[in-house]
């Protein structure tokens, strides 16, 4: 048996190199690393991401790719008219277009253009709308399909053509409605 008389301290050199408190910086050294290495990579995400915005390999609001070839963006157009996205991305033929950027109460889904100009242009849709019956946040959205769809009076900027006009006719029940919507190219819709 031993007494602790026997157990002696052990001396500086045998304790080697470790000191607790040398640990202690150590790990504060690879958590201040850790920390640079993710802002690093936000840094690049952040760049890459707005590297991509500016080419265009952005996505509109309605869902759909601006680059996708049911929306056509005006660098491939020529002289053809266009419509904006709610993101500003200018298209032509857009298969869905969100009318009412704000709240997107209003939209054309599934559309197919018959005839697409720089005078007009016309088709068919899924007209979708919130009737706001009883009021607008309780109310669903409500789509009228084979409804009829057509884009006019273009305006000329110096970015290109706009069509500035927007009416759909749709049936609700038995009855014949007609919805219009006009906005100026260039002002935030």
């Amino acid at each position: 048996m031993f007494s602790l008389l026997d157990v002696r301290q052990k001396s500086e050199y045998e304790k080697g190199p470790w000191d607790p408190t040398i640990e202690v910086l150590f790990r504060e050294a690879r958590r201040r690393e850790r920390q640079r290495r993710i802002r690093r990579t936000f840094a690049v995400l952040a760049g890459l991401a707005i590297v991509c915005a500016a080419i265009g390999f952005g996505v509109n609001s309605a869902g759909s790719s601006a680059t996708k070839p049911n929306a056509t963006p005006s660098a491939f157009v020529g002289a053809s008219a266009k419509v904006l996205t709610c993101s500003g991305a200018p298209v032509v033929r857009p298969r869905t277009l969100i009318v009412s950027c704000a709240d997107a109460n209003t939209s054309l889904e599934s559309t197919r253009w018959s005839t697409w100009g720089a005078g007009g242009a016309s088709g068919t849709t899924t007209f979708a709308i919130n009737l706001c019956t009883p009021y607008c946040a309780a109310s669903p959205i409500s789509y009228f399909p084979h409804s009829s769809v057509a884009l006019s009076a273009p305006i000329s900027s110096r970015h290109g053509t706009y069509f500035s006009h927007l009416v759909v006719r749709y049936t609700q029940g038995s009855a014949r409605k007609t919805f219009s919507f006009s906005w100026t190219p260039g002002v935030s819709r």
